[in-house]
Formats: structure tokens, sequence, C-alpha cells
């Protein structure tokens, strides 16, 4: 009698299963691949976003709290010392000497308004101006970034006050009855 070995069955996938497999893992990688640029033009939006705000910040820092009219000899305010400017910036918000810099990101351009008169008000408030600030992210042609239309920076307009500045207080309330 003749024996013969025990039957060994092997269980695999077949070729179809296979390919099958292949077209669904394919098509699920290139589903996420394809969602990888919108995710890091979001990214770099809301980096630039984030940047711009810091820069904003700062420059409002710096006019609010400056001072804005030179002292004259007799004592009284003189010259108006707000001036335009054009500064630049990394991309923490740190203010750079120049553009030369490679880590240079952001070209700032700050307009100053001329006193406004308020409604009610006989002449301009002295300790009142608008600043206009545009924020581009083009530090090395400012010209052309910020040339009307080109859509190369975002502008903002802001109102500041030189509160120490306002003087005393006149008419019947006084500040004891503050």
């Amino acid at each position: 009698m003749q024996k013969h070995p025990p039957s060994i069955t092997t269980r695999a996938f077949s070729l179809p299963e296979v390919a099958l497999s292949l077209g669904i893992a394919t098509t699920a990688l290139l589903t996420l691949i394809s969602l990888l640029p919108f995710g890091l033009d979001t990214l770099r939006e809301s980096s630039s976003k984030q940047a711009e705000a810091r820069i904003l910040q700062s420059v409002l820092d710096r006019y609010q709290s400056g001072i804005w009219m030179e002292k004259d000899s007799a004592g009284g305010t003189g010259n108006v010392l707000l001036k335009d400017r054009l500064l630049y910036f990394d991309q923490t918000g740190t203010e750079m000497e120049d553009a030369s810099s490679v880590e240079c990101d952001y070209v700032v351009q700050i307009h100053i308004d001329g006193p406004p008169t308020l409604h009610g008000d006989a002449s301009d408030n002295p300790y009142l101006r608008r600043v206009r600030v545009r924020v581009s992210d083009r530090p090395n042609d400012p010209q052309r970034a910020f040339a009307d239309g080109s859509g190369h920076y975002h502008e903002h307009s802001v109102w500041i006050a030189l509160l120490d500045q306002t003087g005393p207080l006149m008419g019947p309330l006084h500040s004891s009855e503050l």
C-alpha cells in the first residue's frame, strides 16, 4: 500500500481580487494627495495673515505711542512729526533695516492723512489722524507693489488719537467731578 502525503491546500487571493484592492487603494491615495496643495495654500495664507496682523499692530503701536508734535520754545506745540514711511518686515513681523536681507518678506507703506474736521467743530482736530497702512509681500519692488490697481497689497485704514496732549477739561465739568 502506498501512502500519499497529506494534501496541503493553500489559500490565497486571486489575481482579480488583488487588482481590485490595488485600484481602491490607489484611488484613496490619489484623493489624499490631491488635497495636499489646498492644505499648503491654506497654511501659507494663514501664516501671511498672522504676520500682517503683527506688522499692523507694530506700526500702529509706534504711531499711537510716539511723539507727534515738537515743543516750541514757549512750551506749546509746533511742527507735527508724523511722516509717511516705507518699512520692511520679516515673516514673524520683526522690522528689518531694508529689503536687501534674504529674510525680508514684507514691505509696508504708511501714509498719514492731515487732521480731520469733525462734525460740529469749527477747526481741524490736531490730535486725530488717519493712518493708512499698505502691506505687500513683494519687498524688492515697492513702486510696482503699491501701484494703484496692482492688487499686490492689502490696505488698512485706522484712526489714531494723541491722548496725552488733549489738554485739560473745559467748561462746567471738572476732573474732580468725574
